[in-house]
């Protein structure tokens, strides 16, 4: 990996940063639903539904680390993270069209697939690019991202969902 001019490489830790937002907003709207008893009522989701419908994701997410840093190291980051961001959005979005139990499982696992590589390719990423007293920073900031994400995903989840209905 060529190491990226000094001015982009923050810019591109921003977007990282981005990533990991859009990925920490989807682990937490789902939450919300789960909340709300027209979405338990829709499902007909009991407690024990409701927490594996919440677990769903990390299932996948917690398998695909090992195997989504191995990717990372034979692909690179580039083309592995695009692919997996474009896949994890369309397992965001079609979430909303879920209709049973079922569905709604494995597309939480779909979401857990995709989401697996945000951490391995951000860590490489910063690693090939910034210098060893650097890297904190970097990284720091990349992780606000897990805050973020939640901060912003989580309200907002709320508002749409009593705006609109799940």
């Amino acid at each position: 990996v060529v190491p990226v001019s000094p001015t982009p490489r923050w810019a591109i830790v921003a977007l990282l940063s981005v990533g990991m937002i859009s990925a920490y907003a989807d682990r937490t709207n789902l939450s919300v639903a789960l909340a709300s008893p027209d979405f338990m009522k829709a499902f007909d989701l009991s407690n024990t539904d409701r927490g594996l419908v919440n677990s769903a994701f990390f299932w996948a997410y917690a398998v695909l680390q090992i195997p989504a840093g191995w990717v990372v190291d034979r692909f690179g980051v580039k083309w592995p993270y695009a692919i997996a961001i474009f896949f994890w959005c369309i397992a965001g979005a079609a979430t909303s069209l879920a209709g049973t139990f079922g569905v709604l499982i494995a597309l939480r696992i779909a979401l857990g697939v995709g989401e697996a590589i945000v951490a391995p390719a951000s860590y490489k990423w910063i690693r090939m690019n910034f210098e060893e007293r650097q890297r904190g920073l970097a990284i720091g900031l990349y992780m606000t991202g897990t805050k973020i994400g939640p901060a912003i995903g989580t309200p907002l989840a709320a508002w749409l969902i009593a705006a609109y209905d799940w």
